[in-house]
């Protein structure tokens, strides 16, 4: 076995990464953790080329594992549509600016430079950034018929131009928005003056409902309607509505399948369980079908995220959604293929992801209405079912319905994964409540 030159410096391990191709660096960065990705991108000479190449859902979901004060070098090297991306997740909760958020991205965004803040200007519309700016600063403008000497006593200290004065309302953000400001102002002066003057004059309400529909917009485009669309995605859909093809379908390899797509792995790493949805999904080699099923897996989990009112900037509601999309997929597919792995993989590779979860729900649906007629006929009640049933009754019968621990109760409960957990509770419902003497009607 060839052994390693103990002489080898860190020196000649980056220049030889640097010397490597593009397609071969992303690759690599595609295979690291988070942390390593962060020591990865500082030490090469062109980073910029590889976070080019990154989906804004990659990137995003990498700084949130790191947490964005370990990612000074990721978020410096970001692209504008990256910074616009963590934008639309983190600066807004419910349609509604968090401007704790906003501080916060502030403060993040000058530490990185006058050329990052500017970027992050040009990246989003104006209308968001007054009103992002509107809570943080008071404009007054002098009088330039009245003498400077006469206004100085009642004009705010700060200004740039000697003409808008800034009275700035949050101490703790008084440095970021000074440098903000002042990037602003060297960048562009006539858009720093427009700037100044809506904020004196502008109608906010006006400012923020507009930047609101562009934010809804961008995160439609990324599997995140409204919250009346994103509640289709638990729409009742029968099993004569997914295609079964008797064979696994290989897509054509056109021009465009052949471009190198943004690199999204995070919903593989995610998804770790060697059930049959993986098991078949790893069984498909061509890489743009696999990046189409990738896409679309990332999408469902984040319209997932919208119809179960949870946060799409916490990390732990992203894995959640990601695992109960993963799980309602893998009940679909069994329940359609057994455990046929080709089967399974022409299957995926026919269907939208989104399909394929609605039917897993759907069987999850068919079970809890089942489970409502039998508890209806028996007279004993819910509550007299016992240990497991009644717990996971309980579980069955919520809104979004959760597999309710182990048979032991020792487990919190989770979404359901397989055919097994449904079939649990089938086999406990036929055996407790024939034992307690329960007849079909």
């Amino acid at each position: 076995m060839r052994q390693f030159d103990d002489s080898l410096k860190s020196d000649d391990i980056i220049e030889a990464l640097n010397s490597l191709p593009v397609d071969r660096q992303v690759e690599i960065f595609a295979g690291l953790s988070a942390q390593a990705r962060e020591q990865f991108i500082q030490s090469l000479s062109r980073p910029e080329e590889i976070l080019s190449r990154v989906s804004e859902e990659e990137l995003y979901f990498t700084v949130k594992q790191l947490g964005e004060e370990n990612a000074h070098g990721l978020l410096a090297y970001s692209t504008p549509n990256q910074l616009l991306y963590f934008a639309d997740l983190d600066l807004w909760k419910k349609d509604m600016l968090d401007f704790r958020s906003v501080a916060r991205w502030l403060n993040i965004i000058s530490e990185l430079g006058q050329e990052k803040m500017v970027q992050f200007v040009e990246a989003v519309e104006p209308e968001l950034l007054v009103a992002v700016l509107r809570s943080f600063v008071r404009v007054q403008a002098r009088n330039p018929d009245l003498d400077f000497m006469d206004q100085s006593d009642v004009l705010p200290v700060f200004t740039m131009d000697d003409t808008f004065f800034i009275e700035f309302l949050v101490r703790d953000s008084e440095e970021a928005i000074k440098s903000f400001l002042d990037a602003v102002f060297c960048w562009d002066t006539v858009y720093y003056f427009r700037l100044m003057h809506v904020l004196m004059y502008g109608l906010h309400s006006e400012n923020e409902e507009i930047a609101l529909r562009w934010h809804r917009a961008r995160l439609a485009d990324k599997g995140f309607p409204v919250f009346e669309e994103a509640l289709e995605i638990y729409r009742y859909l029968r099993q004569s509505e997914i295609d079964t093809p008797a064979t696994q379908i290989i897509p054509c390899v056109t021009e465009m399948d052949s471009r190198p797509h943004p690199l999204l792995a995070y919903p593989l790493k995610v998804i770790a369980k060697n059930d049959l949805f993986r098991r078949s999904l790893d069984e498909i080699a061509e890489s743009g079908e696999k990046d189409r099923i990738v896409t679309e897996l990332a999408h469902v989990a984040n319209k997932i995220m919208v119809a179960d009112a949870k946060d799409p900037g916490s990390l732990e509601d992203l894995l959640s959604s990601l695992n109960k999309v993963s799980g309602y997929i893998n009940i679909s597919l069994e329940d359609v293929c057994g455990d046929d792995v080709s089967v399974a993989s022409g299957v995926l590779s026919a269907n939208h992801m989104e399909i394929l979860f609605r039917r897993g729900f759907s069987l999850i649906l068919d079970l809890r209405k089942q489970a409502r007629i039998l508890i209806r006929q028996y007279e004993g009640g819910m509550e007299n079912l016992g240990h497991p049933l009644a717990g996971l009754m309980r579980g069955l019968f919520q809104k979004r319905p959760v597999f309710a621990g182990d048979l032991m109760g020792k487990n919190k409960p989770r979404d359901f994964e397989s055919m097994a957990d449904l079939k649990t509770i089938r086999n406990l419902l036929d055996k407790d409540l024939m034992e307690q003497g329960w007849e079909p009607i």
